[in-house]
């Protein structure tokens, strides 16, 4: 066993954990979402935070947290890069909203604690995770099967899957919402990072940047 991978064990041991504290309700009312995602600049990290109304689909609230990225990136072990700049954005927002939607992997993951995961049980909140490319488990008449139980559904070209605090019916109906297409919200947030990360680069004062304590 390499040093790297010694290393590693600690945190693969954590997902382990988290995964055990992961449980499923029904959530109905499905109608306010938190979006979340991240865009990097060297060694900068934005999380975009967008509250969305699918009722009237319209954006209610947006925000953009930036902070100092130590851990790089590492297959499977995504939580160390984003969760806690999530977590600082989650906690910033303050809103209510009855879902938390990621650009990442839930239960389907390997250890079963892929970002949205780590995060739904961290918070304590419904959350999934949507993604673009499938990471782990099996497909079946498009639901993502991990260790004989669905966790997830592939629709279209993506695939999403329970993080925790919600049930597989629940996911389903949520899709069922937004007509199986990509969540709006989560566009709204990719473009959100990604601008004010370009919007950053090109301050003058960029290199003088220190994270808030």
């Amino acid at each position: 066993m390499t040093k790297v991978v010694k290393k590693l064990k600690i945190f693969y041991y954590i997902q382990n954990a988290l995964a055990k504290l992961v449980e499923f309700k029904k959530v109905e009312n499905i109608e306010k979402i938190l979006a979340l995602d991240v865009a990097y600049k060297c060694d900068v990290a934005f999380c975009a935070a967008v509250i969305y109304d699918l009722v009237s689909e319209k954006v209610v609230r947006e925000m953009v947290v930036r902070g100092k990225v130590d851990f790089p990136y590492i297959p499977g072990l995504l939580f160390l890069r984003e969760a806690p700049i999530m977590l600082e954005a989650i906690e910033k927002i303050d809103s209510k909203y009855d879902l938390i939607i990621i650009d990442g992997h839930g239960l389907a993951h390997p250890r079963k604690a892929g970002l949205a995961t780590v995060i739904g049980v961290l918070t304590g909140r419904p959350t999934i995770g949507i993604a673009k490319s499938f990471l782990y488990g099996e497909i079946d008449s498009n639901f993502i099967i991990v260790d004989g139980k669905k966790v997830g559904i592939k629709f279209g070209r993506y695939y999403a899957s329970i993080g925790s605090n919600i049930d597989i019916e629940s996911l389903e109906n949520f899709l069922k919402k937004v007509n199986f297409k990509y969540p709006k919200a989560l566009k709204i947030a990719d473009k959100l990072s990604k601008t004010s990360a370009t919007s950053w680069e090109s301050r003058s004062d960029r290199n003088i940047f220190k994270l808030e304590q």
